[in-house]
């Protein structure tokens, strides 16, 4: 075995300890709940009721972890009945699920935690292969320290959530479509059908491939003077048969025991809102015809998730609480959020790219040719980065995950060309700003979420940027749990941004509160005459100060702790 090739396991193997003992002592955050829940509905009950507004695949790991943690069927299977009544019901039967069905609550989470892994050690391993055939042994290894080491993709590649499933889905059918293109072979075409199914199985976000993939046959044809039609239909071929071959028949398999018509009712409710009938009544219609029930059923979360898009989010951002952040919210959120040293290795990569950029149509069209592979990706960021910047669903740099890849493998490429990589000081500056990338990754350790560079005031002053998944998303709540038992505090009063079960980790000292229930000091003493502790999560806690200003009385306390940048605690008294 190559001496690159056992580094670059070493990386990997490295990466995933730390991203998952990171998280062996967080609480489920906001969108693992439901997750989870959903991931027991289709491994054990063959339904898929519950989560349509996210493809199975990620669920469906969690729910074969949670097979392996002792789960008691029987309870669960009841709470199953009794949620699946009313239409997805999926944030109270995973609340359900983990924490009143018997069994250990933080185990389960574990159990169903640890498969997901394998999306982030399957991206790093096609970064690493992908890199290395573009360039060399060298920009290969670079690309996959900046991936493995990168403190908001380990904060999430540790959840069961789709962020770092789209990323590696992206990878994985572009690597192959673009290997394709290159060798059209059957075989080729069929690994092209079979990864592009994978990926659409991985986040809705990978569906913006089928035309991507278009694109990509035209440039071909183009770069390379071949018939554009005769690419073009084989390339509607892959996206056919990935549905046929692939996400059909997947599907399925999550519907045996979810009947036609309880399928077509959740349907119509779930699209009741829906401002596009020519769309929504197709979907509600398929959903009972049992040959299209599967795509009905993948239809229906693609049309749930535009809806959400359409809708915004309400958010807080740069001082003010509002329904989307903007154009500029990614990039500044972007940023705020990447090592200083990365984005100084970005900056000179794009700088040194562009000083050697000279455009004729000839020379564009053999460039093209000749780094095909390239500027696929290229074309990617920006495709991507033009949709997140017209976004409106602005709630974490996680939606910006897809470009993470590509961004990495251009920027490694870039640098470790040996026209550059001859000079020894670029040597040594590239070395020192690997190790400060390093050292910012392991100085934040476990709190990776929290990540936010040196610009921001680092992870402590991330809140006063952005709230929401980008720092706060209910994963301290055992970290909290533990500060109140280790400090033998007999009472708390808690507002939290979470779904987990706040009595199952803090115990009998929790006491429930929520925005606007206590406006004043006075009015917290009238409940707590004797003094007392008061924990509020970062989202609670900005958005409220710049919009209802409930707890703008605590600006002028100081906290006694912060639980992982993401909790505030203060003590009150007279």
């Amino acid at each position: 075995m190559k001496r690159e090739t056992l580094y670059a396991i070493a990386i990997v193997a490295a990466a995933s300890i730390i991203a998952l003992a990171s998280a062996w002592h967080d609480s489920p955050i906001v969108d693992e709940i439901p997750h989870i829940g959903a991931g027991y509905g289709y491994v054990f009950e063959q339904s898929y009721q519950f989560n349509p507004e996210h493809p199975p695949l990620v669920k469906d790991l969690a729910g074969l972890g949670l097979r392996l943690a002792g789960l008691n069927t029987a309870a669960a299977h009841q709470a199953f009945l009794t949620h699946s009544a009313t239409t997805n019901d999926q944030w109270n039967f995973g609340r359900q699920l983990l924490y009143s069905t018997g069994g250990n609550a933080i185990r389960f989470v574990h159990a169903a935690k640890l498969p997901v892994i394998i999306f982030f050690i399957l991206s790093g391993i096609i970064i690493f292969i992908w890199t290395r055939r573009l360039y060399n042994s060298r920009a290969a290894l670079l690309a996959l320290f900046l991936f493995c080491f990168s403190p908001t993709v380990v904060a999430h590649a540790r959840l069961v959530t789709t962020d770092v499933a789209a990323l590696f889905g992206i990878l994985l059918a572009t690597y192959f479509f673009t290997r394709y293109l290159h060798h059209q072979s059957i075989k080729n075409l069929w690994l092209a059908t079979i990864t592009l199914g994978v990926a659409l199985l991985c986040k809705f976000s990978t569906f913006i491939l089928l035309p991507f993939f278009v694109v990509l046959a035209i440039s071909w044809a183009f770069a390379h003077r071949h018939a554009v039609m005769s690419l073009l239909w084989r390339t509607i071929l892959i996206i056919v048969l990935a549905f046929v071959v692939i996400v059909g028949p997947y599907y399925q398999l999550h519907l045996i025991h979810y009947p036609a018509a309880r399928q077509r009712a959740d349907a119509i409710v779930s699209l009741e809102s829906y401002g596009n009938k020519t769309l929504a009544n197709p979907v509600i219609y398929a959903a009972g015809v049992p040959i299209l029930r599967p795509f009905a059923q993948y239809g229906l979360g693609l049309l749930m998730v535009n809806q959400r898009i359409g809708g915004g989010n309400r958010i807080y951002f740069l001082g003010r609480v509002v329904n989307e952040g903007g154009p500029l919210y990614f990039p500044i959120v972007y940023g705020l959020k990447e090592p200083i040293p990365f984005l100084i290795l970005l900056l000179v990569a794009v700088i040194t790219s562009l000083s050697r950029l000279r455009f004729s149509l000839k020379k564009f069209r053999d460039w093209l040719a000749n780094n095909f592979s390239q500027a696929a990706m290229l074309l990617w960021l920006a495709i991507y980065w033009t949709i997140g910047i017209r976004s409106t669903v602005d709630i974490g740099i996680r939606y910006m995950m897809p470009v993470y890849g590509f961004t990495f493998i251009l920027v490694a490429g870039q640098l470790a060309q040996p026209r550059f990589w001859h000079k020894k000081y670029f040597k040594i500056v590239v070395g020192i700003l690997l190790a400060w990338y390093l050292a910012e990754f392991i100085s934040v350790y476990p709190y990776y979420l929290t990540y936010f560079n040196e610009l921001a005031g680092g992870p402590a002053g991330g809140h006063n940027y952005v709230a929401d998944s980008n720092l706060d998303w209910g994963h301290d709540l055992y970290h909290l749990g533990d500060w109140v038992k280790q400090n033998n505090i007999q009472k708390i009063s808690l507002d939290y941004f979470g779904w987990a079960d706040q009595q199952y980790y803090i115990g009998p000292a929790f006491t429930w509160i929520v925005g606007g229930q206590y406006t004043s000091r006075e009015s917290f003493l009238r409940d707590n005459p004797q003094g007392g502790y008061i924990a509020v999560s970062a989202t609670y806690y900005q958005s409220s100060i710049y919009s209802d200003g409930s707890y703008s009385w605590l600006k002028n306390i100081h906290p006694v702790t912060v639980i992982g940048h993401s909790i505030f605690v203060w003590y009150i008294t007279h």
